[in-house]
């Protein structure tokens, strides 16, 4: 009778798991925030640097989100705002912009997905650059997802397409072509 009582009890844990982790696989919208590393296109350089002070050329992100679902596939569009922040030779420096993701993915499980999609920026405040730079921008992002309930955890990449020459790598460290590159670590939570 306890083999049979503790059998029932473990599924009925596992289905109440399953069914909270189809929760965010779901279509609808939320909010989503989270802290990202950004490089410079040198990150074996930057690794090294983390050693010393893991707190260098990190960032964070905050921002809205919707999911339309069709099927195992989906549709996620994104609003960010992303503080992003460069070490150049101990000058920390500051970039601000908003970002605008279009995410297509596909639910591998119930509680894993995969996405990638472009991504546009318009920078608010860039410390890199003076203000006669474009200030509108491309790139992707890609990465996975993990569903747990309305909460949603998601690690990606994302690189920017268009690579604008700046000056600032002459003045401190010889010649460059600067584009942004970041890791992000996100946290979501759906209505």
């Amino acid at each position: 009778m306890k083999t049979a009582l503790k059998s029932f009890i473990l599924l009925l844990a596992m289905t109440a798991f399953f069914q909270s982790a189809h929760a965010q696989t779901g279509g609808g919208f939320g909010i989503k925030g989270g802290l990202n590393y950004n490089s410079n296109g040198q990150y074996f350089k930057d690794a090294e640097a983390i050693w010393g002070d893991p707190r260098e050329n990190l960032g964070y992100h905050l921002g809205l989100f919707g999911k339309i679902n069709a099927g195992p596939i989906f549709i996620r569009p994104e609003v960010n705002y992303t503080n992003l922040t460069s070490q150049v030779n101990q000058v920390k420096l500051t970039t601000q912009r908003l970002d605008a993701p279009l995410l297509v993915g596909i639910n591998l499980l119930s509680f894993v997905s995969v996405f990638a999609g472009p991504s546009l920026h318009y920078y608010i405040e860039d410390d890199l650059r003076n203000f006669d730079y474009e200030k509108y921008n491309a790139g992707y992002q890609f990465g996975v997802g993990l569903n747990l309930g309305n909460l949603g955890l998601d690690l990606r990449y994302e690189r920017v397409l268009n690579g604008q020459r700046v000056d600032i790598d002459n003045v401190f460290t010889g010649a460059g072509d600067l584009r942004f590159q970041q890791l992000m670590l996100g946290l979501s939570l759906k209505f």
